[in-house]
């Protein structure tokens, strides 16, 4: 195995639900050791999974403390002097009611890079609100360009939390940045990253008449939807996207209509719709693929992930799973020339590496006995 380019980064992980799961799995496919802060589960019934998705929580280690107890903000604060970087998506103030805020942690470890993650921000006027995407899809105008796009009567939410993601990645970078400057500092930063501005910030490119409106202008009905379409074959759905004039005449020509010799009409849209109704989607596939325009099949999510060109390409993981016996997941989307990116390991139980993480932080066997049995931490391990 080729090296990793976050290798030796320290990551304590306080998040959950998916923004914040997802950048410190991002983090720990890119070789960092990502240690997550999970709640004892004394009571379970059997093995429990760390919290979050298991594919989220992949190459991570669990270390279940309970935070109400001082003992247990103890544990983390030792965790946190040896961490290079914190990720945590609590509603903002409730780290710092803690013992666990940035102010806090940071007088003593000048070095610490402390990503945030909420709905609306560490400072201004909503940082009080709880969200979650689907607040962000609401509010920062997803919904509205969806109805717009599709021309619905009223809006429709998304099929998966496009808000969330996207934070999640927006923190990675954050993070990525804050660690290249601190080689050149010697210091680290927190770190603010919102869903309702990573939202907004993805929807860049249809915000320009909102944001250049003038005095009698309707923004509302100057903005010109926009959206691929979708095309109906004799067996399912194709989705062609024309793009420049050059690009029409490749299509045209691939699909059988070589007499097309003009600039674009304006129902070029309507034109290809009634060409590839006469034709299965493979017909439509092969036709497009031979002459060099670009076409995509509509696949069930079940038909995407199987895909030869996903496994050729490494996105399909198989990891060992302490539950299952074995997890497949969806690999790292980023490849690099020179260094491994992917997961390390499969998804952790809710405290597997208690003890294991106890002492590394230079508790005895009997502390920690002692946290056990207070129910400061716990452990959950496999059958």
């Amino acid at each position: 195995m080729a090296r990793r380019v976050l290798e030796g980064i320290e990551v304590l992980d306080f998040t959950r639900v998916v923004a914040g799961p997802l950048c410190t799995r991002m983090l720990a496919d890119a070789g960092a050791n990502v240690l997550k802060i999970d709640r004892p589960t004394p009571d379970a019934d059997g093995p429990t999974r760390a919290t979050g998705s298991p594919s989220a929580n992949l190459g991570k280690r669990s270390i279940a403390v309970d935070l109400s107890q001082p003992d247990g903000v103890a544990v983390a604060r030792d965790a946190a002097a040896r961490a290079d970087v914190i990720v945590e998506n609590f509603t903002p103030g409730v780290m710092t009611r803690l013992g666990l805020g940035y102010e806090q942690l940071s007088a003593d470890h000048p070095e610490l890079i402390y990503a945030s993650i909420s709905g609306f921000g560490q400072s201004g006027p909503e940082t009080d609100r709880r969200a979650y995407g689907a607040v962000a899809h609401a509010e920062a105008g997803l919904l509205w360009v969806q109805q717009q796009a599709q021309g619905a009567e009223v809006p429709f939410a998304p099929g998966i939390t496009v808000a969330d993601i996207v934070t999640g990645m927006n923190t990675f970078s954050g993070i990525l940045a804050a660690l290249y400057d601190r080689q050149k500092t010697g210091r680290g930063q927190q770190i603010d990253v919102t869903l309702m501005e990573s939202q907004l910030a993805m929807l860049s490119e249809v915000s320009t008449p909102a944001l250049n409106a003038t005095n009698g202008s309707d923004p509302e009905a100057e903005w010109t939807p926009f959206r691929h379409p979708v095309h109906a074959t004799t067996d399912g759905h194709v989705t062609i996207n024309i793009g420049s004039e050059h690009n029409w005449l490749r299509i045209a020509h691939a699909l059988g209509h070589p007499e097309v010799t003009g600039d674009q009409p304006a129902d070029a849209n309507k034109q290809i719709a009634s060409w590839v109704a006469k034709l299965t989607r493979d017909q439509v596939a092969e036709a497009m693929r031979a002459a060099g325009a670009p076409y995509g099949i509509v696949r069930t999510m079940p038909d995407a992930v199987n895909l030869p060109y996903f496994a050729a390409r490494g996105m399909i993981a198989e990891v060992p799973d302490p539950i299952d016996g074995s997890l497949r997941a969806i690999s790292s989307p980023i490849h690099l020339s020179n260094a491994d990116t992917g997961p390390t390991a499969g998804p952790p139980l809710a405290g597997e590496h208690s003890r294991e993480v106890l002492a590394d932080l230079g508790r005895s066997a009997e502390q920690i006995d002692a946290l056990f049995a207070g129910g400061v931490v716990s452990e959950s391990l496999a059958d």
